[in-house]
């Protein structure tokens, strides 16, 4: 009877041991799931903050009322944007301390860009130049009339 009772439990501590196994590979998994997760969005945000930061160069210093307030709304945006950028970092680090997918993905870039800077260097490529003579380019007034 003893022995029944001591495989019985040998069996349920084997099953609770294996389920414990799969639940912290599963944990794992998603763990790392979620850190790619808020990569990316980090990554987005990073791309934002610098989109809004490329429009703000390019307004004019503000003359009126109106001026001030589209260049204060620029702002708080490209202000908005990193901030939701320093949250996603903050809340990725405090998933896995030692392993950041935002650097991964970074370190990953800086690879795909040191990569594309050797093949063109091996190839010889070089970039196109850029057409300056605006002769024949189209005029937006040419080409409204002319539509």
């Amino acid at each position: 009877m003893f022995e029944i009772i001591s495989f019985v439990v040998g069996v349920i501590g084997t099953g609770i041991a294996i389920y414990q196994t799969a639940v912290i590979n599963e944990s794992k998994k998603r763990k790392n799931e979620l850190q790619y997760l808020l990569a990316g969005i980090n990554a987005a945000a990073v791309q934002k903050q610098q989109a809004w930061q490329n429009q703000i160069s390019l307004l004019q210093p503000p003359n009126s009322p109106e001026d001030w307030k589209i260049a204060q709304l620029c702002v708080r945006a490209r202000d908005d944007a990193m901030e939701l950028g320093n949250l996603t970092s903050a809340l990725e680090g405090t998933i896995d301390p030692d392993n950041s997918a935002i650097v991964t993905m970074m370190d990953k870039y800086k690879k795909i860009v040191a990569k594309n800077q050797e093949i063109k260097e091996v190839s010889g490529a070089v970039e196109p130049p850029v057409s300056t003579n605006k002769s024949s380019q189209q005029d937006a007034s040419k080409a409204g009339a002319s539509a």
